[in-house]
């Protein structure tokens, strides 16, 4: 191997490296279930932190998806059993430079934003609100269930050329941790 190669694989080693301890968490700091109607609900408040590379590609114009992931399943399911409801909330926050904006959008409804700070955008995005999960009737009187609920940054669904570095780089691995309640009508 020759010495530019050699020092090619230094850099993207200590460039992976290097961004373990710059990845940043996902964190629920409120969520309340409940019913509205007749149908199971969840308000959350979610902080995203991003890692130095996300605000990069953020700041140059690279939207970021986000996936909030929300299952319903019986508390005494088996792991190969079917989930009674699996939902899924994707939303895109992108930088808008020649306006100097920040956009947050719901890509279920197309329902898009603007603020002119990351911080607003980024509290905006962890707002979830009256999010229906499940039904009343779907569930039966005295059984118990459980669910469950993550957010993750959607690394599939960033521009091609940006996805290899992601796929390796813990920078690009911002998640949270999985959120359980257990519910019984």
């Amino acid at each position: 191997m020759n010495g530019w190669a050699g020092r090619a694989v230094l850099v993207i080693a200590a460039a992976v490296l290097g961004g373990a301890a710059a990845a940043a968490a996902f964190v629920f700091d409120r969520v309340e279930v409940g019913l509205e109607g007749s149908s199971v609900t969840i308000d959350a408040d979610i902080s995203y932190r991003l890692s130095e590379e996300a605000l990069e590609a953020l700041a140059n114009g690279v939207p970021l998806t986000f996936e909030l992931h929300v299952q319903v399943r019986s508390a005494d399911a088996w792991l190969w059993e079917a989930d009674l409801v699996e939902s899924r909330l994707r939303s895109l926050l992108r930088y808008h430079p020649l306006s100097s904006l920040y956009e947050v959008r719901d890509l279920g409804s197309g329902d898009k934003t603007s603020f002119a700070t990351r911080a607003a955008a980024l509290r905006e995005l962890g707002q979830v609100r009256s999010f229906p999960v499940i039904p009343l009737d779907r569930l039966e009187a005295g059984s118990s269930y459980t669910l469950r609920m993550e957010t993750y940054l959607d690394v599939d669904a960033l521009p091609l050329p940006l996805r290899p570095l992601a796929y390796i780089s813990p920078a690009w691995s911002l998640d949270s941790e999985v959120w359980e309640w257990r519910l019984q009508p």
